[in-house]
Order: C-alpha cells, then structure tokens, then sequence
C-alpha cells in the first residue's frame, strides 16, 4: 500500500445543496417546494423566517445575506448571489 498517497480532495456542497438543506432542515419546508424558480418569501413564509435565514446564514457559513435579497430573489437567484459570495 502506497503510503504516500493523498486523498483525494472533499467536495465542498453547492450553496443550492447547502440552502436547500438549512430550508429543509431548520426552515421544515418541503423539499418537493424548493425549486430554481420559487421565490425565497415562499419558502421563508413569514418575516420572523426571513430574518432568522438570513442570522443562520451568517453564523454557520459565514455568509452575509441581507433580507431585502431574501425577499425580492428567486431561489437560484439567491443562490447564485451566496455562490459569488463563497467564491471569494
């Protein structure tokens, strides 16, 4: 056995995967609802929802978030903003 061989590298989960989880997970939406086009205010259904998605955010990735972009995006469209943000 090669001792000297590395392993191979960890894949880093999408910001959609890593979204749609804590929306699942935290959030208790159904994933079948968690779609490109779904507006975020449809998923985080209530502004108390908003406001704490954008908080775990913030804490668990370390990704800043504003609500107003919780509020006015569609799900890709806020995800593709958190992968610009995580690419940095």
């Amino acid at each position: 056995m090669n001792s000297s061989a590395t392993p191979p590298p960890l894949k880093t989960p999408s910001s959609t995967d890593l979204i749609a989880d804590l929306l699942v997970d935290k959030f208790q939406v159904d994933r079948a609802a968690i779609r490109a086009d779904t507006p975020m205010t449809e998923l985080l259904v209530d502004s108390l929802m908003v406001v704490e998605m954008a908080i775990t955010l913030k804490d668990e990735l370390g990704i800043s978030a504003t609500e107003d972009e919780l509020r006015a995006l569609s799900f890709a469209e806020f995800t593709a903003r958190i992968d610009q943000r995580r690419a940095r």
